[in-house]
């Protein structure tokens, strides 16, 4: 009796190395783009940065969210978001450390460290909820949208809010903008992305993280951008 891989695996084996070295290419290069737009919008004035708002909290949790939904699996998933979020760091302060200058190069390390360690929690769970999304059903494919959706509207409620309730002062303060169409990209997301018996449930959860978030993002991202800056 031979030992030999019969051609049936042999024709797998390539597939799955191919799926493999795919997706976590398509990880790293996502990420890597996300890490130099956020780099590019820094270098360009206001309010052309504006163009590129690769700096918003909910880009970075939509890539690494469109990453994990991407993958066959959700260990997999949450592996993907991972390192997404940890290349676009990495590439985001590279960027500074090599063409910047000042304090942006000196604490290029340490900042780097910083948000590092963010992205070693926010990459796995953003992720593995995209994969959830895709692969779950019912309350637990709830839950994984409401995850997004939820920190969407929560950094525009409280970035946005205040901003755009000064209707004449918009053309002054068009970031504003972005922040209000995050609040409408997050409402409507459990409609678009759930069935019609999830849609319900959804809503709720979303309803229910988006306070917490909004409760939280505010002290913790000042905390986060204060040790950040510490060098």
């Amino acid at each position: 009796m031979s030992s030999s891989p019969s051609p049936a695996d042999l024709a797998i084996r390539p597939s799955l190395i191919a799926r493999t070295v795919g997706g976590f290419g398509t990880s790293i290069l996502s990420g890597g783009a996300l890490g130099a737009a956020a780099w590019l919008s820094d270098q360009l004035q206001w309010p052309y940065s504006l163009l590129i708002p690769a700096n918003m909290i909910g880009i970075w949790l939509g890539v690494a969210y469109a990453l994990g939904a991407s993958a066959r699996t959700i260990p997999t998933g949450a592996l993907r978001g991972l390192i997404g979020l940890l290349t676009a760091v990495a590439v985001y302060y590279l960027l500074f450390a090599t063409l910047g200058e000042g304090y942006r190069v000196t604490g290029a390390g340490h900042a780097a460290t910083v948000w590092g360690l963010v992205a070693l929690l926010a990459g796995p769970v953003m992720g593995g909820a995209g994969a959830v999304w895709r692969h779950g059903s019912g309350r637990p494919r709830a839950v994984a949208v409401a995850v997004l959706a939820a920190a969407l509207i929560a950094e525009g409620v409280v970035f946005g809010v205040t901003r755009l309730i000064h209707v004449d002062q918009l053309g002054n303060d068009p970031a504003a903008l972005l922040y209000g169409a995050e609040i409408v990209i997050g409402a409507i997301l459990p409609a678009v992305l759930l069935r019609a018996g999830e849609r319900a449930s959804g809503y709720a959860v979303t309803a229910g993280f988006a306070i917490l978030a909004a409760v939280a993002i505010g002290p913790v991202t000042s905390i986060l951008r204060s040790l950040a800056d510490r060098f």
